[in-house]
């Protein structure tokens, strides 16, 4: 049985509903909120205070004990507030006596946003010497005119990393059995080797991957800043055939060991197929930790082994690297770390770092046994995480001592987002669906709007690779994943979600953006990933069946802090759904983030075309996707007011002079609409007479004509009064009501009955 959890509670976002929202089942909640919203200017100045602060407080940290934990602080900051310049800022100023230690490393998601970093820093007029840290394959910098890259030999490496230990040992230089330092002819003068050669300490820019593998750098490490998730360049997942693992390798031939290989691989097959503890089974068999180090042992020595040397010319090197047998390396290391991993567990709870999956087509029909491997963050010097996303849950697995500060502006913008749809990114993306093209024309009508309303503002669109592809499909025109132009669509400047778009601020002069869709993983790889960061957490993992996920409760934060009831597709396990939110959250309020709300002049504008909620994202307009196509309200395309409409505007084209609200006068004044008194009856149960005059005078004002409310009466017959509504002035009201109902002896006009707007959610005219 698969043990169960109590649902951790959700972010308590607030929202209002001030809509009678006749097709939706909403509830009010009129509860303030108590979001730490902070001012602008505050939230700057307790985010520099916080830096420098901790700069101070441990820039005499040493690490005395292997079990001592480096302090780390954790700031959840606003996009857009200046985390990362405030930290460049503190290096600039306090990093000296950091800088008598070691190095300064600054981590970033990419190279890109490194350079940019770097450059940021060096405008702040800091003496600190400072360089950006580039891979083998990147462009070398002091040679722009060539594009030749920083290695000479970064092709060979990229194919000699998949088998080798040590890519430099074995292209670059390495000392042979004599002592003697053997290297590569490119090797002298190398731009890549010479970062190695730096020994002075530097503030250091790199990207997020140098955290899992070592970079080309001598000397300690004095302070690591990390801007942005880090988290999950720190996963690494090994997939292995499950005909590699179910047949006894050949070097088991002979060996003591054959029997006992088929014996772990058997329970550990079956235990993964029946979904039951790893560890229980293999105990059940008498297999320890002692045995399945042997085992792994094995598997280790039996490794095939890459030779190189640095000295081998290219052509000899590369035709060792095509013959030799990667797949079959592959398997025997996964095997040895299944086995490693096993022995350093199986006398706890156990471990649930590996997986089986089964065959699809997408695996060419193969099963996969899989290692969910995590690598810890280094330990030998304070460090600092910014993050306008960071999760506390996941953090504290890699940084168990972390202190966390929260710092939140809330964003200047006009916000409308879908309640109904969640526009996901496989069905939008259909192009054999004919239901999903008139879907994506609706959606290129909204664009073409925004993009006419923002006039000489510029526009930004977002939405997955395969809903842009479709959208330029559908015009005939090419959407270039890869191009580093910038690609328009209607007149909008389009992007794809995705790393990339982190950081940038080249849109921070846009006036509009439109998401379309959210980024969310398949439910295999956030289980891939939930596993190699809780797996051996020892409170089991509760993971999803069939892969599917469940629907569970959460509010949105509405513009005036009150918050209206949703549903929203969540992990059973909460831990699950921390990592489900890092992704398709996030990433849709980062990409708004690129807008720099926190700083604009006056509100931007916002559209969602995703029900999913963000929390951090106050809500002006809460509407159906009709109602947002349509620029109306939700009563204004629910089917009750739309069938007030068609009775009143003529089923046949002839619009009414006048209507009838009871349900016998409905079915007497619009009997196409409205043919018997059931249907009447349903119109008019739960609306209130009120309510359906207020519609009437809307729907009037929309067609450009005048609306009277009239009270019907016959002579002194008791009773409640028949309301009617006739569609002229009210000096003409009276008689055109005789006019049209002479069986009534009273027309009573009423006057001041006006036109409903649907305050809150209303979009009659341009805003």
């Amino acid at each position: 049985m698969k043990p169960t959890f109590e649902p951790w509670p959700l972010i308590a976002v607030e929202t209002e509903n001030t809509l009678i929202m006749l097709d939706a089942k909403t509830e009010c909640h009129p509860e303030h909120s108590h979001e730490p919203w902070l001012d602008l200017p505050t939230a700057r100045r307790q985010l520099k205070d916080h830096i420098l602060q901790f700069l101070t407080n441990n820039v005499g940290w040493k690490n005395l004990d292997d079990n001592e934990h480096p302090p780390v602080l954790g700031l959840k900051v606003s996009a857009g507030l200046g985390k990362t310049r405030t930290a460049l800022d503190c290096i600039a100023t306090h990093g000296h006596n950091y800088l008598k230690k070691g190095h300064i490393l600054f981590y970033v998601p990419t190279l890109e946003l490194a350079v940019e970093a770097e450059k940021t820093f060096r405008d702040l007029n800091s003496d600190h010497p400072s360089f950006v840290m580039r891979g083998r394959s990147a462009i070398n910098p002091n040679d722009p005119n060539t594009n030749a890259p920083m290695c000479a030999r970064s092709d060979l490496a990229k194919e000699v990393a998949k088998s080798a230990k040590s890519v430099t040992r074995a292209i670059c230089r390495e000392e042979n059995a004599n002592g003697e330092v053997v290297e590569a002819v490119c090797a002298n003068g190398c731009p890549y080797l010479a970062q190695e050669a730096i020994i002075e300490p530097h503030v250091v820019f790199l990207a997020h991957s140098y955290l899992k593998s070592q970079p080309p750098l001598s000397g300690d490490v004095a302070l690591r800043i990390i801007d942005e998730k880090f988290w999950g360049a720190m996963i690494d997942v090994q997939a292995l055939p499950h005909d590699n693992w179910f047949l006894t390798p050949d070097h088991y031939d002979g060996s003591k060991l054959a029997e006992t290989y088929r014996t772990v691989r058997k329970s550990v097959s079956d235990a993964l197929e029946a979904e039951t503890p790893v560890h229980r089974a293999l105990r059940d068999k008498k297999i320890s930790a002692e045995t399945l180090r042997e085992l792994a042992a094995a598997e280790e020595m039996a490794m095939p082994i890459l030779k190189l040397d640095p000295q081998t010319p290219n052509d000899d090197a590369k035709v060792k690297v095509s013959s030799f047998d990667h797949e079959a390396a592959n398997s025997i290391r996964v095997r040895s770390l299944i086995f490693d991993l096993l022995a350093n567990t199986i006398d706890l709870r156990g471990t649930e770092r590996i997986s089986l999956e089964k065959p699809t087509p997408e695996k060419n029909n193969r099963a996969l046994i899989k290692l969910h491997q995590l690598v810890d963050l280094p330990a030998d010097a304070p460090m600092i995480l910014l993050d306008a996303d960071l999760d506390e849950t996941i953090v504290r697995r890699f940084c168990g001592n972390a202190h966390f500060e929260r710092l939140l502006v809330r964003p200047k913008a006009h916000v409308t987002q879908v309640s109904d749809l969640t526009l996901a990114s496989y069905p939008l993306s259909s192009l054999k669906e004919k239901a999903q093209e008139r879907r994506r024309a609706d959606v290129v009508k909204i664009i073409k709007r925004e993009v006419e309303r923002a006039q000489t503002k510029d526009v930004l669109v977002v939405a997955t690779t395969a809903v842009l592809q479709a959208l330029y499909n559908d015009c005939g025109q090419e959407f270039k994943e890869t191009s580093t132009e910038a690609q328009v669509l209607y007149g909008a400047t389009v992007r794809r979600f995705g790393q990339k778009l982190l950081g940038v601020n080249t849109y921070s002069e846009f006036s509009t953006i439109i998401l379309i869709g959210r980024l969310q993983l398949p439910v295999v790889t956030i289980e891939d990933q939930l596993r190699a960061v809780f797996g051996d957490s020892g409170a089991p993992l509760n993971l999803a069946e069939g892969n599917r996920l469940v629907a569970a409760a959460t509010t949105v934060l509405r513009a005036d802090n009150r918050r209206v009831e949703a549903k929203v597709q969540s992990h059973p396990d909460p831990r699950g759904t921390s990592i489900l939110l890092q992704t398709r959250e996030a990433q849709s309020e980062q990409a708004i983030a690129r807008l720099r709300l926190l700083d604009a002049n006056i509100p931007k504008r916002v559209i969602v075309l995703s029900n999913v909620p963000l929390p951090g994202l106050p809500v002006d307009e809460w509407l159906k996707f009709e109602a947002i196509v349509r620029e109306k309200s939700d009563v204004q395309v629910s089917t009750k007011y739309v069938n007030l409409e068609r009775a009143i505007c003529g089923a046949d084209g002839s619009r009414l002079r006048g209507i009838r609200l009871s349900a016998g006068g409905l079915v007497a004044d619009a009997p196409k609409i409205f043919p018997n008194s059931k249907r009447a009856r349903e119109f008019r149960k739960n609306l209130p007479t009120e309510e359906i005059l207020g519609w009437a005078m809307t729907i009037a004002a929309e067609i450009g004509f005048p609306a009277t409310y009239v009270r019907l009466s016959k002579g002194n017959r008791g009773g409640h009064a028949t309301p009617a509504v006739v569609f002229s002035t009210v000096e003409k009201a009276q008689q055109l009501s005789k006019h049209l109902w002479p069986d009534f002896d009273k027309h009573v006009v009423v006057e001041g009955i006006g036109v409903t707007f649907n305050e809150g959610n209303a979009v009659l005219e341009a805003l």
